[in-house]
């Protein structure tokens, strides 16, 4: 996103928040209010039975706890965050930053599943027991730094592999943890591969929630790695309405990484253009928008006026 000469500080943030959101009422938008602030609206993901705001904090850039606590006063109730990130300091930054509010947020996080087919697409006993074992170590170690007994959503972080994803052990992993209560709902995201992915899941309908790139471009260049990845972005959104009927809750990620958008051509490409071209197109329940500082915040806030 821009970088301006001089950086909102956390007080004027919130002033200007705290205004413009209480516009939303006046003008009539319809978005309700999430504990007795101004959110910036309260969306049903999909038939998960949580709401989520319909702009999520992506907490990826940052290990700021006064950026995380204006995006929480701010309303930006819906947190995501993964296991890898920060080598899972970023976790135990949120959760610090929490403390009583945690009921008034919903938490994504991710874990990676490490499992590596033989030959013929086959998997081996001892992989299989190993990656299971993995997996149970990262969710216990992502609960205890976001300080909670439960997390509302577990992603596989960076699906690709639809044998690894749909195997049979690895969904019953999170059968096993949704009953113990260490999560309410499972899902994936993919960062490529993400139609044939979609593709399966209306095949076989057992994740509630899948996250994947989506912009105004089709495509993105990822910000830390530098790698390019594209999609057929008809494709994808046929996918995407048939998991939407099928009640999954839709995320897009990558949504400033196709750069600034212009609607007419005429007017000044912008974030915050890029992402109401997102909203407008009503593919996905909610938008994990990465956000570094507090300019990058108030930013992605007006997507919403």
């Amino acid at each position: 996103m821009k970088n301006n000469k001089r950086k909102m500080t956390r007080k004027e943030f919130l002033k200007t928040s705290s205004v413009a959101l209480l516009g939303f009422g006046v003008l009539g938008i319809g978005y309700k209010k999430a504990s007795g602030k101004d959110a910036s609206g309260l969306v049903k993901l999909g038939q998960t039975g949580i709401d989520v705001s319909r702009i999520g904090f992506g907490a990826s850039r940052t290990m700021e706890p006064s950026l995380v606590d204006a995006a929480i006063e701010s309303g930006f109730t819906f947190l995501d965050t993964g296991r890898s990130y920060t080598n899972g300091r970023n976790e135990v930054m949120i959760g610090e930053v929490l403390g009583s509010r945690r009921k008034d947020v919903v938490i994504q996080s991710k874990l990676r599943v490490r499992l590596s087919s033989q030959e013929g697409g086959s998997f081996s006993p001892e992989d299989v027991k190993k990656t299971l074992g993995d997996m149970t170590a990262s969710m216990d170690a992502s609960l205890k730094a976001l300080q909670t007994d439960y997390i509302d959503i577990m992603l596989i972080h960076g699906a690709s592999d639809r044998e690894i994803v749909f195997h049979e052990p690895i969904m019953k992993f999170f059968e096993s943890a949704k009953k113990e209560g260490k999560i309410r709902v499972h899902g994936f995201s993919s960062h490529t591969n993400q139609i044939e992915l979609l593709r399966a899941a209306n095949k076989n309908p057992f994740y509630e929630v899948i996250m994947v790139p989506y912009n105004h471009k089709g495509s993105y260049n990822h910000m830390n790695s530098g790698s390019y990845s594209e999609w057929d972005q008809s494709a994808l959104e046929i996918e995407m309405d048939k998991a939407k009927k099928h009640g999954v809750g839709l995320l897009a990620m990558k949504t400033c990484s196709g750069g600034p958008y212009s609607p007419d051509g005429k007017t000044e490409p912008s974030f915050e253009n890029a992402l109401r071209w997102i909203i407008a197109q009503n593919k996905v329940h909610s938008l994990a928008v990465a956000m570094g500082n507090f300019d990058q915040m108030e930013e992605n806030r007006r997507a919403l006026l």
